[in-house]
């Protein structure tokens, strides 16, 4: 067996056992609790009366916050951080950022992190609406809620979508690819542009396009690397009324092999591929719909 082989093999079963005994990110659940009126108080203090970028809140706001979350979700920033390595053990944090104010309404996101040394750019964030005129926070997953799974989630608030019969919110959801809790022979990193739309069911996700997707992996039998890379630039079509009617996603994807000669890596292109996908806003359903 090559060092290198042996070396994956190695990462491979400690991923695993890893896995078997610690979560690996926060819950992917959506849930919904019901918020003080004290809490609702100190945010309103906190953030004043305006609109759009808000204020950081105040370490003190932050911790009522987080004390009102389930006890499944916030005692998972713990175990997320267990396997990181002895240097990163009890230094669990959690962080609460304001990513947009409207009226009446906060989007939140609940990061959970680590203040151990270079461990800063390693956390996983979640989704949170505080409807502070319904006085509850509704917790949101960004994808599935499987077992033994790594992603790890960033958010970033991108634009304000008004639509027919509904406003739009748009998001930025970055998956870094990076887990100090595992390793192993394969690599993916990635990035959607998700909205959400309030409708008469609540929250729902009207749209949902990967806007960038690295992905790599190894195999030892032949010794090559396979390597994905796609790009995806997405515009808005607006009416005269600046209401969104279309979005359009024009994407390149290219695929690549990579052989070891003496060391030395030799890519090779295996398919490229360009095109556009396009999506109808449905004022009837509060969707948007793939244009065939």
């Amino acid at each position: 067996m090559t060092s290198r082989r042996a070396l994956m093999l190695f990462a491979a079963i400690l991923m695993a056992a890893l896995q078997a005994q610690a979560r690996l990110n926060l819950p992917q659940t959506q849930q919904v609790v019901t918020v003080p009126d004290d809490v609702v108080r100190m945010v309103l203090i906190n953030l004043g009366p305006t609109t759009g970028a808000a204020p950081d809140l105040q370490p003190s706001v932050q911790e009522l916050l987080l004390s009102i979350l389930p006890k499944n979700f916030r005692g998972a920033c713990s175990e997320m951080i267990e396997p990181w390595g002895e240097i990163a053990k009890g230094t669990d944090e959690w962080r609460v950022r304001v990513l947009l104010q409207q009226s009446g309404q906060v989007w939140l996101a609940f990061r959970c992190g680590s203040h151990a040394p270079d461990y800063d750019k390693y956390y996983d964030e979640r989704l949170a609406l505080l409807r502070l005129d319904a006085v509850r926070l509704e917790l949101f997953p960004l994808g599935p809620d499987a077992e033994n799974d790594s992603t790890l989630y960033h958010l970033e608030f991108a634009e304000i979508l008004p639509l027919d019969g509904a406003q739009g919110v748009a998001f930025k959801v970055t998956q870094p690819g990076e887990n100090p809790g595992c390793d192993g022979p394969e690599f993916r990193s990635g990035e959607r542009l998700v909205v959400l739309t309030e409708t008469p069911r609540g929250i729902t996700e009207s749209l949902s396009l990967v806007t960038a997707k690295d992905d790599s992996s190894h195999s030892d039998d032949p010794d090559v690397d396979s390597e994905t890379t796609y790009r995806a630039e997405v515009k808005f079509d607006r009416d005269s009324h600046n209401l969104v009617t279309a979005a359009t996603a024009t994407f390149h994807e290219e695929v690549k092999d990579i052989t070891w000669e003496n060391g030395k890596a030799e890519p090779h292109t295996v398919s490229q591929r360009t095109g556009t996908l396009r999506y109808r806003w449905n004022p009837a359903l509060l969707q948007f719909e793939e244009v065939k």
